[in-house]
C-alpha cells in the first residue's frame, strides 16, 4: 500500500479564519513529504481524544492506495469520517491499510475542525458571513474534504464518480448528514453509517436558537466586557475554546451539526431534507448491540446496581410513557438491572434512530441495508476493529477480533463500495430492508440473516423513543445518577 499522509485540504482556520468557512489549500509546487499523519485537531484531554500532536492547522487528509490501483483502471474510493462526540479524535487512529487492499478500493481518512471551533454558533459571527449562517464548519469541513476528493483522488488511481462516505458515531451522525444535505448530493454515491444518525431523536437536534445560546454563552463567559467579542476569542488559545463545557459530561456543551436554515449546511430539519431529495443514496446502516457499555467501561456513564435504580431512570427520562417503557425493559432482579439500562440508552441513542431513518429511506424507494453488530461484548465502536483490521477496541471485552469475522465484514463494507450491494463471498447473502419484514444482517462469527429487529419496542405507543431531543442519552444517564444519589 502506498500512503500518502497529511495531505492539506484546506488553509490552516487561524487568525482571522478561525470560526470561518474552510478555504480551499493553497497548492504547492516541488515535492512535498508525506510520510507522516498531520496534526489533530484541538481537542480536550479524555477518554476518546487522539493521542500525539494537536493543531489549529489540522486540516489534512490521508490517502491509502493498494498496488491494483491505476489510471487505466481506477478504483472505488471510501472515505471515513472519525467518531468522538464531535469534541475528539483523528484520522490517525484509523489504519488504511487492511481495509484498502480488502477491497481493493482507495480509502481517504479525514480530519475536520471539533468542539467550539467546527460548531460555534453566534449572531454576530452570522453578520460577517452572509449566506453562509455559523453552526456547522466542522461539517463544512467534510464537504471541503470531499471536493478535493472530487478534485484529485484520479491522481492516486481512485473514481471521482465512486465514492462511498462512511463513519462511525459522531462521524456516521456527519454521514447522515451527508444523505441529506444539498451541498454533499454530488460529492458522494453511497454511503455507510455505523451508529449515528440525524433522524428519529438520538444526538443530533440542535436549531440555531440553541447553538446561538451555546456560542453566546461561551463568549460571555471567555470574553465578558470585550467591545469586540469576535475579535477576542479569535485571540484565544484554542485549548481554552475546545474546553468550555467539557465537563458537562460525554457532549460537553452539546457542540455538533446545526439545522441553521437558509444558506445552512442543513437548512430544514434532516427528514424534511430526505423527503424533498427523492429516492436517497443507498447505504448500509447499523448499530451495536450493548452500545452503551462502553460509555461505561470508560468512567463516562456510571452502571446502575437496582431495579431501583432503573425504575427511577425510567420515570424520570420518559413521564407518562414511564410504564410502557418497563413493560419493555424491566427485568426481575437487581443483577440484571445494568444491562437493562445499557439496553434503553442504546435503543434510545442508537438503535431507534437508525430504525427511523431507514424506514423513512425505504418509504421513499431508497436502498438500504441494516445491521446489528453482536460479536463479543459488541460495546459501542468495536466494529471498528472488523472494518480496519484491528484489535484496539476488542481489548475492551470479548477478546482477539475473530479473523473471519474481520474478512467478511471488509468484504461487505468494500463489495458495497465497489457494486452498491455487499457481499460476503462465503458469508450469508445479506437482504435489503424492507417495511414488512425489516431483514437485518447479524454480524457475528458466523453471521445470521435476521428480521425485525427490536420490533415490539418500536409500537405506535412508544413514540417517545424517536421524538426525544438531542440530549436524550444524556438526560437518561443523568436521571440515573440522581435516583443513585437519592437511593
Amino acid at each position: 500500500t502506498r500512503e500518502f499522509l497529511g495531505v492539506p485540504y484546506a488553509k490552516a482556520p487561524i487568525g482571522p479564519l478561525r470560526f470561518a468557512a474552510p478555504q480551499p489549500a493553497e497548492p504547492w509546487t516541488g515535492v512535498r513529504d508525506a510520510t507522516a499523519f498531520g496534526p489533530s485537531c484541538p481537542q480536550p484531554v479524555g477518554a476518546l481524544a487522539a493521542m500525539g500532536q494537536q493543531s489549529e492547522d489540522c486540516l489534512s487528509l490521508n490517502v491509502f492506495v493498494p498496488e491494483q490501483a491505476s489510471a487505466a483502471k481506477p478504483l472505488p474510493v471510501m472515505v471515513f469520517i472519525h467518531g468522538g462526540a464531535f469534541t475528539s479524535g483523528g484520522s490517525l487512529q484509523y489504519a488504511g491499510e487492511a481495509l484498502s487492499n480488502a477491497g481493493p478500493v482507495v480509502l481517504v481518512t479525514i480530519n475536520y475542525r471539533l468542539g467550539a471551533l467546527g460548531f460555534f454558533s453566534h449572531p454576530a459571527l452570522d453578520a460577517t458571513r452572509a449566506g453562509a449562517p455559523s453552526g456547522s464548519d466542522g461539517i463544512r469541513d467534510q464537504q471541503l474534504a470531499l471536493s478535493w476528493v472530487q478534485q484529485n483522488i484520479a491522481a492516486f488511481g481512485g473514481d471521482p464518480r465512486s465514492v462511498t462516505v462512511f463513519g462511525e458515531s459522531a462521524g456516521s451522525m456527519s454521514v447522515c448528514v451527508h444523505l441529506v444535505s444539498p451541498g454533499s448530493v454530488a460529492l458522494r454515491q453511497r454511503l455507510i453509517m455505523e451508529s449515528g444518525s440525524c433522524l428519529g431523536g438520538g444526538i443530533l437536534r440542535t436549531n440555531k436558537a440553541e447553538a446561538d445560546a451555546t456560542g453566546t454563552a461561551l463568549a460571555n463567559e471567555l470574553c465578558a466586557g470585550q467591545p469586540d467579542a469576535l475579535a477576542c476569542l479569535r485571540a484565544l488559545p484554542p485549548e481554552m475554546l475546545v474546553g468550555w463545557g467539557a465537563s458537562r459530561g460525554l457532549f460537553g456543551a452539546g457542540w455538533g451539526p446545526v439545522v441553521e436554515g437558509a444558506g445552512g449546511v442543513l437548512p430544514d430539519l434532516p427528514e424534511k431534507l430526505l423527503a424533498a431529495q427523492g429516492v436517497p443514496a443507498p447505504f448500509i446502516i447499523g448499530t451495536n448491540k450493548n452500545e452503551w457499555g462502553l460509555f461505561q467501561l470508560l468512567g463516562l456513564g456510571k452502571p446502575l446496581t437496582s431495579l431501583t435504580e432503573l425504575s427511577a431512570m425510567i420515570t424520570a427520562q420518559f413521564g407518562a410513557h414511564a410504564s410502557e417503557v418497563a413493560a419493555q425493559y424491566m427485568p426481575a432482579s437487581d443483577a440484571e438491572a445494568n444491562a437493562a439500562y445499557v439496553q434503553i440508552i442504546t435503543d434510545l441513542s442508537f438503535r431507534c434512530p437508525s430504525r427511523a431513518l431507514a424506514r423513512a429511506a425505504v418509504g421513499l424507494s431508497g436502498t438500504v441495508y441494516a445491521y446489528s453488530f453482536e460479536q463479543g461484548t459488541a460495546f459501542h465502536a468495536q466494529e471498528l476493529d472488523y472494518v480496519f483490521g484491528t484489535s484496539t477496541l476488542s481489548a475492551f471485552g470479548g477478546g482477539p477480533p475473530s479473523q473471519a469475522l474481520t474478512q467478511t465484514v471488509q468484504h461487505y463494507w468494500t463489495s458495497f463500495a465497489i457494486s452498491g450491494v455487499p457481499s460476503g463471498q462465503a458469508a450469508p447473502t445479506w437482504p435489503s430492508y424492507d417495511l414488512q419484514t425489516e431483514s437485518y444482517l447479524t454480524l457475528r462469527d458466523p453471521p445470521l440473516v435476521a428480521a425485525a429487529l427490536e420490533r415490539a419496542k418500536a409500537r405506535p405507543d412508544l413514540n417517545a423513543f424517536i421524538t426525544l431531543d438531542e440530549a436524550g442519552a444524556l438526560k437518561a444517564a443523568r436521571a440515573a445518577d440522581a435516583a443513585r444519589k437519592r437511593g
